[in-house]
Order: C-alpha cells, then sequence, then structure tokens
C-alpha cells in the first residue's frame, strides 16, 4: 500500500478471499465496500465472508454505515463504509 500511495494510487478495487478482505479492514485500509447478498443459506463448512479472528467479543465489532442498498436481480447490492 505505501508503494501504491508513492506512485500516487490513491484508489484501488479488490476482489478477494476472507483472509485479504479480512485483513484489509482490520489494518482500516477499506473506504467502501461492495457486498452483494443471495437469498441463499450454506452449511456451517462454508467459507465466511471474513476472516477477522480477532474480534472475539461485541465490543470488539466494527461498525457499518450502509450508503445503498438496492435489488439486481435476486440480489440485493449493499455499498457500506466501515467505521473506524
Amino acid at each position: 500500500m505505501q508503494e501504491l500511495a508513492k506512485q500516487e494510487i490513491n484508489e484501488i478495487h479488490v476482489e478477494a478471499g476472507a483472509t485479504l478482505c479480512g485483513s484489509l479492514i482490520q489494518q482500516k485500509l477499506v473506504d467502501e465496500i461492495i457486498l452483494y447478498i443471495a437469498p441463499i443459506f450454506m452449511g456451517s463448512d462454508a467459507k465466511g465472508l471474513l476472516n477477522l479472528p480477532r474480534l472475539e467479543y461485541m465490543k470488539d465489532k466494527i461498525e457499518l454505515s450502509i450508503d445503498d442498498i438496492r435489488a439486481v436481480g435476486k440480489d440485493f447490492r449493499l455499498t457500506i463504509r466501515p467505521i473506524y
């Protein structure tokens, strides 16, 4: 991230798995999240949305502000921002 900042690149879009996305949020490097939610349930063994191992108690939560919610076909698209 520091190298990107040196090159004056101040916006990147990331589509990644739970580990990288969780790490970026824990390091407070995320300004906005575009999240698609499908009307399905998956079992307990499915990969979670984010890997956030240090969030064990309610006091550790990361609050979010919702900027937009819209239907996209059968899914919902949420635009949310972490409140750090």
